[in-house]
């Protein structure tokens, strides 16, 4: 058991019998409470470890992602006292990720209790902030059992993610649907209107098993050339009311929409060394089973294995040896202009400066991708002015 791990598993107030008061130390007989708890917050707040850097070709790789999280726990182990003040803060002020899905290769170590940790179930309720990267076909069959967890009490705070790779055939750059009242698989052409509905086993309608939530961010992204398609799904969203289990509705607060874009490395299904990581839900035989599911997942949503040398161009095909596997990196499609972010940059979109990530790459390996981010808000259910 590593240091960081038997952190975790102590216990979340040791007995207040054996702590010494620390009378002698300043940070105790001086300086306030409240100023103390700051300087622990900050110092236990997760930050991005830049001797862990993600590739920039990874899925996971993106603003605020570009290295793994680290925090710093050898505070907790200078003595009791700091212990019995400091041991929920971990949980408490970090965003807990779970990646469902094509996450970084420490996603289950990025010094959070995990679900099925020791004394998981005190350490779910300090939790304050969770955030899912979830594939779509996750959300669409899976986020059931996540909300199961939550029946009891629930994180102030969710946000879902769902990236340009995590689109039902993104690969094939198929038309984006989203639509949480539907329990089939979502049409671009067909979908639910406001007076709708929530089909009882559609993604939307699991939020019933949810207490105590505050606050629901929806992150949407795609490339460039699709944010037509994305905004179509924007607009339908104020008709998304979603209910929850302790007599509140989620409803959209159109006045924190926020749409950015960012520049970073194109991606296709045959030319990234993104690993797949599995939920941080469950056991180590549940993940095994959860990794097999997973590959049937991948290869159902691959489709054709793609190009052969036979579909490259001449040069492409000079540039690869006899009998070597064609490298898909050499054909990734060409995404990026210049003039891509100037048009994002024209209709208010907010651009995160990471274009260092992309200097010295070809054009064809560029992409602009377009994010918006969408938060609901817990309103009473009896409040007469939000009734449709």
């Amino acid at each position: 058991m590593t240091r960081k791990e038997r952190i975790v598993a102590l216990p979340a107030q040791p007995s207040r019998k054996v702590i010494n008061p620390q009378l002698a130390s300043p940070l105790f007989n001086r300086v306030p409470p409240e100023v103390r708890n700051i300087i622990f917050r900050f110092a236990l707040t997760a930050y991005e470890d830049p001797a862990r850097k993600y590739e920039r070709q990874a899925y996971y790789y993106r603003p605020g992602y570009t290295c793994a999280r680290k925090i710093d726990f050898d505070l907790l182990l200078t003595c009791r006292l700091v212990y019995a003040e400091t041991a929920s803060l971990p949980a408490s002020v970090n965003e807990h990720l779970s990646w469902y899905w094509r996450g970084p290769p420490d996603a289950k170590s990025n010094g959070l209790p995990s679900h099925s940790s020791p004394g998981s179930s005190l350490r779910r309720r300090e939790l304050r902030s969770i955030h899912i990267f979830a594939q779509q076909f996750w959300l669409e069959q899976n986020f059931a059992g996540f909300t199961q967890l939550w029946k009891i009490s629930c994180p102030t705070h969710l946000k879902i993610t769902i990236r340009h790779t995590d689109w039902w055939w993104w690969e094939d750059e198929a038309p984006l649907a989203l639509d949480p009242k539907r329990e089939d698989r979502p049409l671009a052409h067909i979908h639910s209107s406001p007076s709708d509905p929530f089909e009882p086993q559609s993604w939307g309608a699991q939020f019933r098993k949810i207490r105590g939530l505050q606050n629901l961010q929806l992150e949407l992204e795609t490339v460039k050339s699709k944010r037509p398609e994305l905004d179509a799904i924007v607009a339908r969203a104020p008709g998304w009311r979603f209910t929850l289990g302790d007599d509140k509705i989620l409803v959209l607060d159109e006045s924190k929409t926020q749409r950015r874009g960012w520049v970073g490395q194109s991606l296709a299904w045959y030319d990234t060394d993104g690993s797949d990581s599995d939920s941080n839900i469950g056991s180590e035989d549940e993940d095994e089973e959860d990794e097999e599911e997973e590959q049937i997942h991948v290869l159902e949503n691959i489709g054709d294995p793609g190009p052969s040398a036979a579909s490259l161009t001449e040069e492409q095909q000079l540039s690869h040896k006899d009998g070597e596997a064609v490298k898909p990196s050499t054909i990734a499609p060409t995404r990026l202009f210049s003039t891509d972010r100037q048009q994002l940059e024209a209709t208010g979109v907010i651009f995160d400066d990471d274009d260092a990530s992309v200097k010295g790459l070809p054009g064809s390996k560029i992409a602009t991708y377009y994010v918006v981010t969408m938060t609901w808000q817990a309103h009473s259910a009896h409040t007469t002015s939000l009734t449709l």
